[in-house]
Order: C-alpha cells, then sequence, then structure tokens
C-alpha cells in the first residue's frame, strides 16, 4: 500500500516544521508551503493526496484556496488545521465541504486520526469544536476581516482610494445615506473610528 503524501501549508515556518518532524514517520510529507499564492502549483508538482491548510495565509486565505483546489484537484483531501475556534469558521467549511478540521493544539495523535478518518472517506472535525458558541478571536484581524461583507470590502477599498461617500454612492449605485451605513458598519465591525485606521487595515490585510 502506498503511504499517503501529505502537503503542509502554514506561514509559521516553526510551527510548518514541527507538523512535519510529527507526522514525517507515518505519511510521505511531499512539501511545505508558507504563501497561499504557491499553494496550487505545489500540489500538482507534489501529486497530493492530502493537504493540512492553515486558514490564514498571505496573499489567498484558505477559505478561497479550498474552493480552487475542489475545483481544480477534485481527489485531494484538504483538512484546515487553524488555531481559529470561530462558528462562522465551521460553517463556512461545511458549506464549502472541507473534509477536515483540526485545531493547532492537537496532540499528535488527534492528528493521526483525523488524517486516517479522511483518507478513509470520512469528515472529521474536530470534537472540541463543538464546544465552541462565541468567538474567542474577535480582536484578531483576520476574524475582522472576514466579518466583513463582500459589499463593506468593495467600499473599504474605495476609500483606500480616497473616494468620497459622494463619489462611492454614484459608482455603485447607492444613495449616499446607504454608503454612510456601510462606512458606520464598518467601523463596529472593525472597532475603529478614523478613515486612517479603515486604510491602515485595508493595506496591512491587502484589501
Amino acid at each position: 500500500m502506498l503511504t499517503p503524501k501529505l502537503l503542509i501549508a502554514d506561514d509559521h515556518i516553526l510551527f510548518n516544521e514541527g507538523v512535519r518532524q510529527l507526522l514525517s514517520e507515518k505519511y510521505e510529507v511531499v512539501g511545505q508551503v508558507y504563501d497561499g499564492k504557491d499553494v496550487l502549483s505545489a500540489i500538482h508538482l507534489k501529486k497530493t493526496d492530502v493537504i493540512l491548510l492553515d486558514i490564514n495565509l498571505p496573499s489567498i486565505n484558505g477559505f478561497d484556496l479550498a474552493k480552487e483546489i475542489k475545483r481544480a484537484f477534485d481527489t485531494v483531501k484538504i483538512i484546515f488545521l487553524s488555531m481559529y475556534t470561530e462558528p462562522r469558521f465551521i460553517e463556512q467549511s461545511k458549506f464549502l465541504e472541507v473534509n477536515g478540521y483540526l485545531l493547532k493544539n492537537s496532540t499528535k495523535e488527534e492528528l493521526i486520526e483525523g488524517i486516517e478518518s479522511v483518507l478513509r472517506g470520512e469528515t472529521y472535525y474536530d470534537t472540541k469544536l463543538q464546544f465552541t458558541k462565541i468567538s474567542l478571536h474577535h480582536n484578531d484581524f483576520f476574524v475582522k476581516q472576514y466579518s466583513l461583507t463582500p459589499r463593506e470590502i468593495e467600499i473599504v477599498r474605495m476609500i483606500k482610494d480616497g473616494m468620497s461617500t459622494s463619489q462611492i454612492a454614484e459608482k455603485l449605485f447607492l444613495g449616499q445615506e446607504t454608503v454612510k451605513t456601510h462606512r458606520k458598519n464598518i467601523y463596529y465591525k472593525l472597532s475603529i473610528t478614523k478613515s486612517t485606521e479603515l486604510i491602515k487595515f485595508a493595506i496591512e490585510n491587502n484589501i
């Protein structure tokens, strides 16, 4: 029986290396990726069976990557390996039909149990997730960004580009009061009060 080929995608180098060392005795770790933009090419080159995928990666987040992976490589099993216990993230993972969701504080045995379950064709979500009902990372920038709607992200980009409320309203065919409401909601979700803070957030998060 062939040893399953495992790819690890996580931008924290020490964590990535630690996972490789933990799992290399049982699986063939064919690659380690540190940036979202390199994931798809690595899967193609390494003929990956399973990818352990961080959600918060540079360039492309794990959710968007999961969509691309499922579209391009329908046989590859996707397991999110994340610190996030956000209920919204769990719901999104299930909506995307991701094969598994493991937490970064898992033991070696828990990691292997999850991977083996997924390899058998099962769906495996860390049992600790079922006890999480509230957000534990509400101040995390990635969580805040993911709380924004597509329309709000569009408006953030326009504000970053220096557009005024009236210009945004005209561009999006919206009333100025509607744009002001969107802006108010954006500020609330990001816990900010100034446009300079919003612009800084947009730049730091590649919006």
